[in-house]
């Protein structure tokens, strides 16, 4: 039996890189990307950038948010004509908008290099990203006594994820009790500037975990340190 979720939702684990006295700290957390040294996209403007890579973006238009590449266009008519680390250029209704990264995020923040990512704990000591799923835009709770990047079948059925028609099984333990989960390839997932490719995750029946648990599946894919607090995430 596979036993990997965290503690947070009953869920064990036979592996964790940390011991217990940090893993409040490893397990999960808030955080917001800034770059460096970024200006403040106007706030009265309809489209500002909450995350710039090269040629991607994270847009939030009218309020909604889109992870974007360059010459996609979002479904409120945001087109991204360029991306950098540090500036997008995108058009929008006739008009030309260079955008840095947005403050209007707020709370704590995140450093975001090419291919690195510094993320500080929240309140509680734990560590949240905004990533994406095979181009949609989620939350990861980080999570290293999850084996798998674990998603509930309601946020994987709002993300298109086609669990059903997968032949690997594997039994969890919930807070529910022991239930199957379908084990699933993601093909693309991303956080701050590091993307991976081939991500394994397991879909579990209902509505939890209810955040998505960002497990060892891509968690070992990167080189993960941390220091006074701060979680960095590294390309390897």
């Amino acid at each position: 039996m596979m036993r990997f979720m965290s503690k947070r939702w009953g869920f064990r684990s036979a592996r964790s890189i940390c011991t217990r006295s940090a893993r409040g700290a490893i397990v999960a957390g808030a955080l917001v990307l800034v770059a460096l040294g970024s200006n403040v996209a106007h706030a009265s403007s309809p489209v500002e950038a909450v995350g710039l890579f090269k040629d991607r973006a994270m847009l939030r238009v009218l309020g909604n948010e889109h992870y974007m590449k360059v010459g996609d266009t979002s479904p409120e008519g945001a087109h991204l004509d360029s991306a950098t680390s540090e500036v997008a250029m995108v058009t929008y209704r006739g008009e030309s908008y260079r955008l840095t990264l947005s403050d209007a995020v707020g709370g704590s923040f995140a450093t975001v290099t090419d291919a690195s990512i510094s993320i500080m704990p929240d309140a509680r000591g734990q560590y949240r990203v905004r990533g994406s799923i095979n181009g949609r835009v989620v939350d990861f709770l980080v999570d290293t006594g999850a084996s798998m990047v674990a998603i509930s079948e309601r946020d994987a059925r709002s993300l298109g994820i086609d669990f059903e028609s997968s032949n690997e099984r594997a039994p969890v333990v919930t807070a529910q009790g022991q239930t199957q989960s379908y084990v699933v390839n993601l093909s693309e997932v991303v956080v701050g500037g590091i993307e991976t490719r081939a991500v394994r995750a397991a879909v579990i029946p209902g509505s939890y975990p209810a955040d998505i648990l960002l497990g060892m599946s891509f968690l070992t894919k990167v080189s993960m340190e941390q220091a006074d607090g701060v979680l960095r995430l590294k390309q390897k």
